[in-house]
């Protein structure tokens, strides 16, 4: 199974423990959101790490979500070593037309024109690019019967990317906490946290970012298919139609609905490797799926206002949030539709949310200063 693959099955255990939403939930959200995250914190995507299977059950549901957040650079100090360089927007920030008078094409297309101006910090030999990852993740069990249990773990992953991908890359991850109750077929104090595995915490090393090389299918470097790699933007065409030409065909297995695709194209803005003027095209791209809505003018992740664009399938609401005065990606968000097929999740419930930093930094496991 390829990435990819990975990617969209993850989005049908959405489906099924994560659903969409409803047109009565739609005001309690909105008024949610603009209030405020429900989630402290915050992803580049739902970290695409192996699903842990409980022994005595069917399937494990496991969901990550994730918000993009780029810091402005830091002043040099007057010592001679000089502080990491954190990728950036860099475009003048602009008056914001009247969000709510605008449709989610118009945002999408207004993001576009302003991202065309940015300018990303390049990575240097011998540099790595340092992405963070900080996520809030669903886990939990869902037994042959339909019962089961869901719960909410905070989870930090953070990568370190070579100038030269055949070069080591490293990750490490740590679970940060495990105890939000999400819901179930049965009370808490019947519900037993998931176990951490091996693969949720730890560091690794790898050329080419293959941390698990017994892994099955192996990773290749230089490959166009995984978006963890610069080839596979490289591949991608910067015409927007071409684009979404591009969408439907990676998705085409799935049907290329609407939710499908809209679902892949957050997930790999997400990775935070999409150069700007790329990305400028991408939103571009996801203007033309149909069925996206602005379902906030203003809401809050992670202590940045944003427009929240949304996509409702009835049985989750994926949201991707843009800053309207600079174009950047903030994140985005997932929430319970009206018809979870886990029944012990609520419509509305904030299923996850999660934010990623990036920068560029000198050596490896070097984190810069926040």
């Amino acid at each position: 199974m390829n990435e990819l693959d990975e990617t969209l099955e993850l989005l049908h255990r959405d489906a099924r423990t994560a659903p969409a939403d409803l047109s009565a939930a739609r005001a309690r959200l909105l008024a949610e959101l603009d209030a405020g995250p429900v989630i402290p914190v915050r992803p580049k995507r739902v970290r695409r790490f192996a699903l842990p299977v409980a022994a005595a059950v069917a399937g494990v549901v496991a969901v990550t979500v994730v918000v993009t957040q780029q810091r402005p650079p830091a002043p040099a100090p007057g010592s001679a070593a000089a502080p990491p360089v954190r990728t950036t927007d860099s475009v003048p920030t602009a008056a914001a037309p009247d969000i709510r008078l605008m449709s989610a094409a118009q945002v999408l297309a207004r993001a576009a024109d302003l991202t065309v101006g940015a300018a990303d910090q390049p990575v240097g030999p011998g540099q790595f690019r340092y992405v963070a990852e900080h996520t809030w993740v669903q886990r939990g069990v869902q037994t042959g019967d339909g019962t089961g249990y869901t719960y909410l773990w905070e989870q930090q992953v953070d990568r370190w990317i070579p100038a030269d991908e055949h070069d080591v890359w490293q990750e490490t991850r740590k679970i940060l906490g495990t105890g939000r109750f999400l819901g179930g077929s049965v009370p808490q104090s019947q519900a037993p946290e998931p176990e951490i595995t091996n693969t949720d915490q730890g560091q690794w090393q790898g050329r080419c970012g293959d941390f698990f090389p017994k892994a099955k299918p192996a990773k290749k470097c230089g490959d166009a298919a995984d978006w963890d790699s610069p080839a596979f933007y490289a591949a991608l065409p910067h015409d927007p139609a071409a684009l979404y030409a591009k969408l439907q065909q990676l998705t085409k297995g799935r049907g290329s609905t609407p939710s499908v695709m809209f679902h892949f194209g957050i997930e790999i803005l997400r990775a935070g490797q999409m150069p700007a003027q790329l990305r400028a095209q991408w939103y571009r791209a996801l203007a033309k799926i149909p069925g996206i809505e602005v379902l906030a003018a203003s809401t809050n992740l992670d202590g940045r206002t944003g427009v929240a664009l949304g996509l409702d399938d009835r049985h989750a609401i994926r949201q991707l949030i843009i800053d309207p005065a600079t174009g950047a990606f903030l994140g985005e968000r997932t929430i319970a539709g009206a018809e979870p097929e886990q029944p012990w999740l609520k419509p509305g419930t904030e299923l996850g949310a999660s934010a990623i930093t990036t920068a560029v930094v000198g050596r490896l496991s070097e984190v810069p200063p926040k």
